[in-house]
């Protein structure tokens, strides 16, 4: 354990690490810190092994797939106070997969785990994962105007695959058409890549906002190149797939070839 407790103070000291893409290794663990204005510290064993672990922060744990940390706590940084007592943590030894420090439904600071889909994207697609992670009752996700997720609850989600392009889209209370609690906004879908987003904060608080990751080297290759002179078709048209929002225009800080986080605040502040 001690041997982790060090390689884990490596991590916590350094610079984020952005993971190579899926296909390349056996594991992808990332823990993101998803609840706003409070900066906490980590600890496992018994000891600090992540310090002044700020919102919209994550922290690669791949290299410890297989492992159990034990005796983990989150806590309020600088202090004694325990915000969420985790317990024994058994990190998965492969797949795909994101822990996320959020709200519940209630306010309450809780963990989430979520495994990411993975599967081969067809050339020319995109993917697009929704996380409900923020204190707020279900909501209704729009897509393009429409509802895309329909009464969707903290802790649940869902993905779609869709023609690379731009959607636009807004979060609002299920079964109602405003508040728009978050967006609408302009959503860059990436060939080959999946877009995951986090709703996260609280409704209560005003501190909703979106965190956003992307993992790429998903895509399949062309099976044919279309030539002509045929008119162009909207990467939107015949949208009639359940895509998500709970999304601002965090997308476009996304770097090519590596995840990467950002936020944005709703414009409806």
């Amino acid at each position: 354990m001690r041997k982790v407790l060090s390689a884990l103070m490596v991590i916590a000291i350094a610079s984020i690490v952005f993971a190579v893409p899926a296909s390349a290794q056996s594991a992808r663990i990332h823990l993101l810190h998803g609840i706003p204005d409070t900066d906490v510290d980590v600890e496992a064993g018994g000891e600090n092994v992540f310090e002044g672990f700020a919102f919209g922060d994550t922290q690669d744990l791949s290299s410890f797939a297989g492992v159990t940390l034990e005796d983990v706590k989150v806590k309020v940084a600088g202090t004694d106070t325990v915000a969420i007592d985790a317990g024994d943590v058994a990190l998965p030894g492969s797949g795909n997969y994101t822990l996320i420090a959020h709200l519940d439904a209630s306010g309450t600071p809780t963990i989430g785990v979520f495994e990411n889909n993975t599967a081969t994207i067809d050339a020319g697609s995109g993917r697009i994962t929704v996380r409900h992670t923020a204190a707020a009752p279900a909501v209704d996700i729009l897509a393009n105007g429409d509802i895309a997720f329909e009464n969707v609850p903290n802790g649940a989600g869902g993905d779609a695959d869709l023609p690379a392009g731009t959607v636009s889209a807004s979060v609002v209370p299920t079964g109602a058409s405003e508040p728009v609690v978050i967006g609408p906004a302009d959503l860059p879908i990436a060939a080959g890549a999946n877009l995951i987003v986090y709703a996260v904060g609280s409704l209560d608080a005003d501190t909703l906002t979106v965190l956003t990751e992307s993992i790429d080297g998903l895509g399949a290759a062309p099976t044919a190149v279309n030539s002509g002179n045929s008119p162009i078709e909207s990467t939107t048209a015949g949208w009639n797939v359940a895509v998500i929002a709970l999304v601002a225009a965090a997308a476009a800080a996304i770097g090519a070839g590596a995840p990467a986080l950002a936020r944005v605040r709703s414009n409806n502040r």
